[in-house]
């Protein structure tokens, strides 16, 4: 609805705003994707990856980052069988990709997809594929690779030699190619440059030889190859390509060991650079760069491992290049993985695990805190439900002034890098990534941020109305919460979830709880310091987490011996997300304010790291690894500080609003005839004496201030948390929700509509003039041309000049349609519904088989009701017998008039 400005809230108006932050349970519309073996994904647009994987069935899917959506994703299809292989490649020049796909014993070739012109949302239904075979019948297909200009794919025919072919993407006809050897089982192929020609890279096994050979393409004019082998003193199980600047591949090998090779100035020069660290054999490499920096993630049966030459400097707090770090373990349940192809993209990946059912895993670094993110992603169907511990923040703005908030926005930003829902809607923000988010007259919405542990940033809105930037700590009250419940190693001792069960495990030493304690309190004082900015230092303190750990308790750094740690060039997120776990056992912590935030000094024997940190969330970061280090983890931290719904009373709640409306629903069918003449006999005795000369107004209306809002609570999203999630009401697969409304009602909302249009046709032109005179008086009450009373005083005036036939017929057709809804409300209201999120939701909680209509309206009520009464009270409101039935029996009675 289109506003006009002068009506509109502005940065003059004093806009106030108000918000509160908790932590607590949610759900979003998302469930555990199903993915097969294979995965690759590109970024198509900044923060907007495009995963390709196979299903658990084989078929090609394609899963879209979709910002502003309700679960974040989109899942397109591009196969209808069974696909045993498949590739993309990026071409970074012309900026588009192509997919290449085996199905049907066939290789599909797509179109060129470029990636500033391209619906991706619609990917599925217009992309075009044409396809090739090979030569021979009883040849199986087995690997496609494609590259900018050629597509390679390898077949094998029992009791022969593996053959592979080779095509020109111009006019797809394969020609027949041959290995070095005759190698009867070819490992992995990729298409690529070295040392400035096009080829294939192919590992193949001769016998119990394993051989990795680069093979360039015949030359146009005399038909000559070359030939590269690469000689690792290793055995090579994999192998992969990263494009350099000079349009040459810098190829990884790995086994054991892994090895660069980047092709030198001169034709025949070959650098080769053995990384640090000894593997166990290494199943799948992947590699990554961005400018000059350099990621590399290697895969064996002990986890996913990763390595960079973005090596960070103690000494001067910078990032050097040409140093690779020490391998650190990232993921130690990864099946499958890759990274991110496009433009600048480096230390973002998706993996794949089995273990539990089928599961994608998000992993990627924040650029602003280093610290790393793991986020399970769950796509498959966006009707169905997951569970999330969630920071949730209701945020309402307000002013005095008679304004509306409706057309505005908000600019949602955040210190580093989050995914957060927004009233259900899915968006990416950080320090310059912004999400809009439009306000309509309530002028307030529900900021859903899913954590795994204490740490978040805070939340920035910045709006044209409002006059500065407006910061949300998200874990504020959390944070307060825990300074006061974790002030002593006894408080710890102590302190006991929601369940009743102990926070920390019992017998725990209590110079251990105590140190704990201390360096929790510590880094509680420091995040009050740093959302303060005070100027002045924060006093030099220390905390040692020293004993916390059984002394035969082995440090895992992946292979890499504790007095070396220091060489490992690790950043703040690096440490804590890998290094850690085997650190804690022998860590002393030290903080001070410095001039750039707040530095952090962590002694590891003689050892000595020290980083600078300017967000609360690596704080919060910090306070989580202090309680990892007592066997506290954050699913016992959720469980001991979060709001955790008491479900029981809030169902109570509903079900005594559900039978107090169906009861007032029964009465009032009885007692519609007799409202019906009680209000045509009022109507006509108050018609006949009225004049708006003889109305007394009180003197008292005359002060009143329009513009002044009533008193309300603070904004809670414990209230509010199924209010928050009301768009579903709108969206069920797809359909409008006034679709599944029972059609009994649509012959009375026809007939109704109808007879209205008729009447106000017979009440003519004046009943508009008037109305008109109306509306311009409001507007000058809200520019201050008059004040409220006169503008009372010209209300009653026009009004009283409509036509009263006009304002009888209107009650007698009111009657009549609701006489004849009354009959069918009943069955209608309790008629069973399917609604996205809301039904899962309801059956969870209340373990029941069937939503209806009216459940979903007492659900909205009970739940802040019953949390708000409970808050003020103590206790539930029905939660005595005879207080529910008395409330239910009134129902009989509300629409019973004392007519004497």
């Amino acid at each position: 609805m289109n506003v006009d400005p002068k009506f509109q809230i502005t940065k003059n108006d004093n806009v106030t705003v108000d918000f509160q932050s908790e932590l607590m349970q949610n759900y979003f519309p998302e469930s555990a994707i199903e993915a097969g073996t294979t995965i690759r994904s590109l970024m198509v647009a900044p923060e907007q990856p495009f995963i390709f994987c196979l299903t658990t069935d084989g078929k090609l899917q394609g899963i879209l980052r979709t910002e502003g959506s309700a679960s974040g994703w989109t899942q397109l299809l591009f196969s209808e069988g069974k696909v045993t292989s498949f590739e993309l490649e990026y071409n970074t020049e012309e900026d588009y990709f192509q997919l290449a796909k085996v199905e049907d014993n066939k290789v599909w070739i797509s179109d060129e997809i470029p990636l500033n012109t391209t619906q991706f949302t619609t990917l599925d239904k217009s992309l075009s594929w044409e396809s090739m075979e090979a030569l021979e019948a009883d040849e199986i297909i087995n690997k496609v690779s494609i590259g900018v200009e050629r597509v390679v794919f390898s077949t094998t025919t029992k009791g022969k030699d593996a053959k592979y072919y080779v095509a020109n993407l111009d006019d797809l006809t394969p020609k027949l190619s041959t290995l070095f050897e005759n190698g009867m089982k070819i490992i992995q192929f990729e298409l690529g440059n070295f040392q400035y020609n096009d080829g294939v890279f192919m590992l193949y096994d001769i016998g119990k030889e394993r051989s990795f050979v680069f093979q360039s393409f015949p030359d146009e004019r005399y038909g000559k190859t070359s030939k590269a082998r690469f000689e690792s003193y290793d055995h090579v199980n994999c192998f992969a390509l990263v494009e350099s600047d000079d349009t040459n591949d810098i190829v990884y090998a790995a086994g054991k060991n892994i090895h660069q090779f980047v092709t030198g100035i001169e034709d025949e020069e070959v650098d080769v650079t053995k990384l640090p660290g000894t593997f166990e054999a290494i199943t799948r490499i992947r590699a990554a760069r961005n400018g000059d920096y350099h990621s590399v993630w290697s895969l064996n049966e002990h986890g996913l491992y990763y390595q960079t030459n973005h090596f960070f400097e103690q000494k001067t707090q910078q990032f050097v290049s040409n140093q690779w770090t020490q391998p650190i373990v990232m993921a130690d349940d990864a099946e499958q993985f890759c990274c991110v192809k496009g433009n600048g993209i480096r230390n973002q990946l998706f993996s794949i695990n089995t273990k539990y059912g089928s599961e994608l895993t998000s992993l990627w670094q924040d650029a602003t805190t280093t610290l790393w993110n793991k986020k399970t992603l769950s796509i498959k169907e966006i009707d169905s439900l997951k569970k999330v511990k969630s920071y949730s923040a209701h945020i309402r703005f307000r002013s005095k002034a008679t304004k509306t908030f409706q057309g505005l926005h908000v600019r949602l930003s955040a210190e580093s890098n989050l995914f957060v829902y927004v009233d259900n809607a899915s968006y990416h923000i950080g320090p310059h990534k912004e999400a809009l988010i439009p306000l309509n007259v309530n002028a307030e919405f529900t900021v859903i941020c899913p954590v795994q542990e204490l740490g978040s940033c805070r939340i920035l809105l910045n709006a044209d109305f409002l006059k500065n930037t407006v910061a949300i700590n998200l874990a504020s009250q959390v944070l307060e919460d825990l300074q006061k419940k974790a002030s002593s190693g006894k408080d710890l001792a102590s302190a006991r979830k929601q369940n009743g069960d102990l926070l920390v495990p019992k017998g725990t030493d209590i110079n251990t709880l105590n140190s704990a304690a201390d360096g929790i309190q510590k880094m509680l004082d420091a995040a009050k310091t740093m959302e303060s900015d005070a100027s002045t230092n924060l006093q030099r303190s220390s905390f040692t987490v020293g004993q916390l750990i059984a002394p035969n308790t082995q440090m895992r750094v992946s292979h890499v011996a504790a007095s070396s740690v220091s060489q490992h060039g690790l950043t703040l997120g690096d440490f804590l997300h890998s290094v850690w776990d085997g650190a804690k056992h022998a860590a002393e912590f030290i903080v001070e304010k410095v001039k750039d935030g707040l530095q952090f000094v962590i002694k590891i024997g003689e050892q000595v790291f020290h980083w600078i940190v300017k967000t609360i969330r690596e704080i919060g970061a910090f306070i989580q690894k202090i309680f990892d280090a007592i066997k506290v983890f954050f699913k016992d931290l959720f469980e001991f500080l979060a709001f955790l719904f008491d479900w029981d009373a809030i169902v109570a709640t509903k079900n005594t609003f559900k039978d107090f409306t169906n009861v007032a629903i029964i009465s009032l069918k009885d007692e519609i005839k007799n409202i019906r003449k009680f209000v045509d006999d009022t109507l006509d005795k108050q018609i006949e004496k009225f004049s708006p000369e003889l109305v007394d107004i009180p003197d008292s209306l005359g002060k009143i201030d329009p513009s002044q809002s009533s008193d309300e609570k603070t904004a809670d999203p414990r209230a509010n948390w199924l209010n928050s999630k009301k768009n579903y009401l709108h969206d069920s697969t797809g359909k409008p929700i006034s679709s599944q409304i029972p059609t009994d009602f649509t012959e009375v909302f026809t007939s109704f509509t109808t007879q209205l249009k008729d009447i106000l046709v017979k009440s003519g032109e004046g009943f508009k003039l008037q109305m008109d005179i109306i509306f311009d008086g409001f507007k000058k009450m809200i520019q201050g041309e008059m004040t409220f009373l006169d503008f009372l005083k010209l209300l009653l005036q026009k009004l009283a000049g409509l036509s009263l036939f006009l304002v009888k017929q209107l009650m007698d057709l009111i009657f009549v349609s609701l006489d004849a809804l009354i009959g069918l409300a009943q069955v209608g209201l309790n008629k069973q519904w399917e609604i996205p999120i809301i039904t899962p939701i309801y059956k969870a909680v209340t373990k029941s088989d069937e939503l209806t209509f009216l459940d979903v309206m007492c659900l909205f009520v009970a739940i802040p009701t019953t949390i708000l009464y409970k808050i003020g009270e103590g206790k539930a409101p029905f939660g005595a017998d005879k207080t529910k039935e008395e409330f239910i029996n009134r129902g009989k009675t509300i629409f019973q008039l004392n007519l004497n």
